[in-house]
């Protein structure tokens, strides 16, 4: 009993510890505000699609009106198999606008059924198409804002680096279900930058993720990386780190945020969050394999005190002892529930803190009036999908996947 009570302070303590650290280095990342007026690089907007006909009308819309040169600008929607009228959907903004091209995974790629990895192949076949020297991949899903372009590409001319993390954040959230996945997103977006700040290079997000063609093809793509379906972001991301030192970067910039809605259901979260889980045993730097395990741990902890408490006291109210050695059985009980009180103070305050300034950043500090009814969820779905997502199958637009 007393390992497991020095266990639990000690998860607690690295807890509190890799909170602070992740706090302290997302506010130390400069928040920017450049826009350049003159810029020159050549841009390729990469959009994977598949039976997005009811949604990738926004983004489209979006990068029609956006603020960048026309000459430099090149949007590349890549059709993978899809099962309802996306193309013709997309066929239509083309005819309009001639920087938009929709190109087929199916004829580009034939064999690409053999595969799992379908989104990592018709990336890959737009870049090979692709005229930018700068790639900038985004979902069919998203919304972006008129100077998203600018934003991401200022940085890059002004600090040049090899790929650029930029912010995404959920919206139109109207259930406390779907306001927990936006501050939970926003957490991971804080975690994010801090964690490519601190040289790991575990979280990033396809939705808005730019990186120079060639540093692209020299890192060879997705090769080696091509075995998950999932993992086009953060995969890629670790190789070009590890090839081009200092060469990643996250951009802190307002105008560089993309919008994406949050899951509808608890099925699709669950679904979507095995997803990202199933992605975890892919890390080669073992810091990150640790840090992932310890935070589950810790959580899961906090599961096991709060179940060994609640035994004990309906185990001493079904079979009353109000003797010495009744009480001094009951000790390790009180010991444990001492321990769980400082493990849910901790985790409250350090989130709270660590939230509140994420949130800040993305202009929703309403999220934090649901604070405690989302630590709840969090401490739900963090060893339950720790757990399910290494080992059950999810599915993603319309497959089921490992």
């Amino acid at each position: 009993m007393l390992f497991w009570i020095l266990t639990s302070v000690l998860l607690t303590i690295f807890y509190i510890g890799i909170m602070v650290s992740y706090r302290r280095e997302w506010n130390a990342l400069p928040t920017e505000t450049a826009l350049a007026t003159d810029v020159k690089t050549a841009v390729t907007v990469i959009i994977p699609a598949r039976n997005e006909a009811t949604r990738i009308t926004g983004i489209l819309y979006d990068l029609s009106q956006i603020n960048y040169p026309e000459q430099l600008l090149e949007i590349i929607v890549i059709d993978d198999h899809s099962e309802d009228n996306t193309l013709a959907v997309v066929q239509e903004f083309a005819d309009r606008d001639k920087r938009i091209h929709i190109q087929q995974l199916s004829a580009l790629l034939p064999d690409a059924h053999q595969t799992s990895a379908y989104k990592k192949r018709a990336i890959e076949a737009a870049v090979q198409l692709a005229k930018g020297d700068l790639i900038i991949t985004t979902d069919a899903d998203c919304r972006v804002q008129k100077d998203w372009i600018r934003s991401i590409v200022t940085q890059y001319e002004q600090h040049p680096c090899k790929l650029i993390a930029a912010p995404v954040c959920f919206y139109q959230d109207k259930s406390s279900f779907e306001k927990f996945q936006t501050l939970d997103f926003c957490g991971m977006q804080a975690i994010t930058a801090a964690s490519l700040e601190m040289e790991m290079y575990n979280m990033a997000n396809g939705a808005n993720l730019a990186y120079e063609k060639a540093a692209f093809l020299q890192v060879n793509g997705y090769q080696g990386i091509d075995d998950k379906a999932s993992g086009d972001d953060m995969l890629l991301v670790y190789k070009i780190a590890q090839q081009f030192r200092g060469g990643v970067h996250f951009l802190k910039h307002e105008k560089a945020i993309v919008y994406t809605p949050p899951m509808p259901t608890l099925r699709e979260f669950l679904q979507q969050r095995f997803r990202w889980t199933s992605k975890s045993g892919s890390y080669q730097d073992k810091r990150i394999t640790l840090i992932l395990g310890l935070v589950y741990l810790f959580v899961l902890s906090i599961w096991l005190n709060a179940f060994y408490f609640l035994w004990n006291v309906v185990h001493s109210m079904l079979f009353p002892n109000p003797t010495l050695i009744g009480l001094i059985n009951f000790l390790p009980a009180l010991l444990i529930a001492i321990v769980l009180i400082i493990q849910i103070i901790a985790k409250t305050v350090t989130d709270f803190f660590f939230l509140s300034s994420a949130a800040s950043f993305f202009r929703r500090t309403d999220l934090m009036k649901t604070f405690l009814l989302s630590e709840l969820w969090h401490i739900w779905y963090i060893p339950f999908v720790g757990t399910l997502g290494n080992i059950l199958p999810y599915t993603w637009k319309g497959r089921k996947l490992r």
